[in-house]
């Protein structure tokens, strides 16, 4: 299969700013263009079961294909302020109606049928109607749970299938449910909680990663993983980090060049110069995070440290750290922005003097890494992370911050105070993590090692996928 030289030039209505400038509208899959008989290039479908825009994984990864002469369909959920259909970062985009009457009705009949059997018949139709307007040479799966999806769609129309895990979802769930409510508040959530355990979401991780045609991961801790607990080929696991883009991030800012306001603004210049030190935190703020320990820490030290929260979410995880700012009084020293666009995320951290990754030790966090890591280093500044695997083995690895003990606030209140006092320390570690990400961890490599996979997934003779294990009902055999 060859590829053509097919450039984001060659797509009119290109919204990489996420901006709502659309290129075509319609309903469904249906809308699709053809291809036309003249173009040979590829065709990738990404099946995300959240919203695109804003996640940069997927725009990266958009990108990096497009750039390559593949042609790029993301069949995504959201959001649902946008175009049912449109273009974005050279991608079509197509989102699947949960807005109206009948798009909820089909939404809630596809979940009560997900749940016993891990099938997802909504998303398995936009496939078939897609495959059948403009054939689809590769379906890309981001995180588990529309694997068995695809896996199916594969047994009916021989697409090969790309697994790409962001990161490791059934420890990952086991998180996210700690802050969830019971059944009154949602009914639908409380089943899926007891249909699909920890144990459940491990049994299909082993057999939709044995089967996949290659499966995607961020860090090799992950890629351990896959290998050891779900018998993984190794020839079919590769690693596509979370890299940043080097343009998107430069080196600036910090004591003397910039301060954040308590109102979460950034202000940059001359008359800018603040004697307080601004240590920041980039994400969601999900009980992982470890964002408690970092607003205890804060709380431990003397006035003069400020900690920027930059992000949020609501629920009951913001409301907790919401009350736990008010109980230690340091509502003058913690700032919560709320959600920013993320062309506002760099100057959010330029402006600071250090950042922070307090993520607390989990089977989730010891095997995936978040683009904020990156972010940082990118700019310049020292990092200040926990020992979890993959956060200590980089920082540790580029001399780029100081680790602390996961859920320890008064380690972090002295290597935050360490870092605040030491401008010169401040600037070694913030040189090394920028040369660190200029000679290796940056998405440059990254996309070339994902456009490789793909050539060798389109290149690799497909053969029959019939009789190949998989059954409907469960979802596994």
């Amino acid at each position: 299969m060859t590829r053509s030289g097919e450039t984001d030039a060659d797509t009119p209505g290109d919204t990489d700013s996420g901006s709502a400038d659309s290129a075509h509208t319609g309903d469904s899959a249906d809308s699709a263009e053809t291809a036309t008989s003249a173009d040979h290039a590829p065709h990738v479908c990404m099946l995300l079961p959240g919203a695109f825009p804003p996640d940069i994984r997927v725009r990266k990864e958009v990108t990096a294909l497009r750039t390559a002469g593949y042609r790029v369909t993301v069949v995504a959920s959201g959001p649902a302020d946008r175009p049912k259909r449109e273009t974005v970062a050279g991608a079509s985009v197509v989102r699947l109606d949960r807005e109206t009457r009948s798009g909820r009705a089909a939404w809630l009949a596809s979940a009560g049928i997900n749940l016993p059997t891990a099938i997802h018949p909504r998303w398995l139709v936009a496939v078939r109607r897609l495959h059948r307007r403009d054939p689809v040479d590769v379906l890309h799966v981001h995180d588990l749970p529309l694997g068995g999806t695809a896996l199916l769609a594969r047994r009916l129309f021989g697409t090969p299938v790309v697994l790409d895990l962001h990161e490791n979802y059934p420890e990952a769930v086991t998180q996210w449910r700690r802050t969830t409510r019971g059944f009154r508040s949602s009914p639908l959530g409380w089943l899926k909680r007891r249909l699909f355990p920890r144990s459940r979401w491990q049994r299909l991780e082993r057999r939709w990663v044995r089967r996949a045609d290659h499966v995607l991961t961020v860090v090799p801790e992950a890629r351990d993983h896959y290998l050891r607990d779900c018998g993984a080929d190794p020839s079919r696991v590769t690693v596509v980090s979370n890299t940043v883009e080097l343009a998107q991030f430069t080196p600036g800012g910090g004591r003397g060049e910039g301060s954040v306001r308590p109102t979460g603004t950034v202000d940059s210049g001359p008359d800018a110069a603040s004697d307080v030190c601004t240590v920041s935190y980039v994400g969601g703020f999900g009980a992982h995070r470890g964002l408690d320990t970092a607003i205890r820490a804060v709380a431990a030290l003397e006035s003069g440290v400020e900690l920027l929260l930059v992000g949020g979410g609501g629920g009951t995880t913001e409301s907790e750290l919401r009350a736990l700012i008010a109980e230690l009084g340091v509502g003058d020293r913690v700032t919560i922005t709320g959600w920013v666009d993320f062309e506002e995320v760099p100057g959010y951290v330029a402006a600071s003097d250090a950042c922070l990754v307090p993520h607390a030790r989990t089977p989730h966090t010891e095997t995936t890494v978040p683009h904020k890591l990156f972010q940082y280093m990118a700019t310049g500044k020292p990092v200040v992370v926990t020992d979890v695997a993959p956060l200590a083995r980089i920082v540790d690895e580029t001399e780029s911050g100081l680790v602390v003990p996961a859920g320890d606030h008064d380690a972090m209140a002295d290597a935050i105070r360490r870092l605040c006092g030491d401008a010169g320390l401040c600037g070694e570690l913030g040189r090394n993590g920028r040369t660190a990400v200029e000679a290796e961890y940056n998405w440059d490599r990254d996309a070339k090692r994902l456009v490789a996979v793909y050539d060798e997934v389109c290149d690799r003779t497909s053969g029959s996928y019939e009789g190949e294990g998989l059954s409907v009902v469960g979802g596994e055999r």
